[in-house]
């Protein structure tokens, strides 16, 4: 489990120190999360999902995520003010495969 915050965290491109305050915990703690060395509550768990884009089972279990389920996970992390735009993209995207 703590390899996997660490590593979605590295994915997402945080530092330690970036995360932690997006967690409001002490960097410490986070290294601590990081290195098993110190349990998580589900109170924070909820909040390393919500900013990671991941789901708690993963995190806990491990299970896979597909690339398809990691672009959704993305998508939902979009500021609602960008979404337009994003609509845009998808429908300009659409019409060119459709030209293909």
């Amino acid at each position: 489990m703590h390899l996997r915050i660490r590593n979605a965290r590295e994915e997402m491109g945080y530092t330690r120190e970036q995360f932690a305050e997006k967690l409001d915990v002490s960097v410490s703690y986070l290294a601590e999360l990081e290195r098993g060395r110190t349990g998580i509550s589900v109170k924070l768990l909820t909040k390393v999902c919500s900013v990671l884009g991941l789901s708690s089972d993963y995190v806990l279990f491990g299970e896979e995520r597909t690339k398809d389920k990691m672009r959704l996970d993305a998508i939902n992390r979009i500021a609602p003010e960008y979404l337009p735009l994003l609509d845009k993209i998808i429908t300009e995207l659409l019409a060119l495969s459709v030209n293909k």
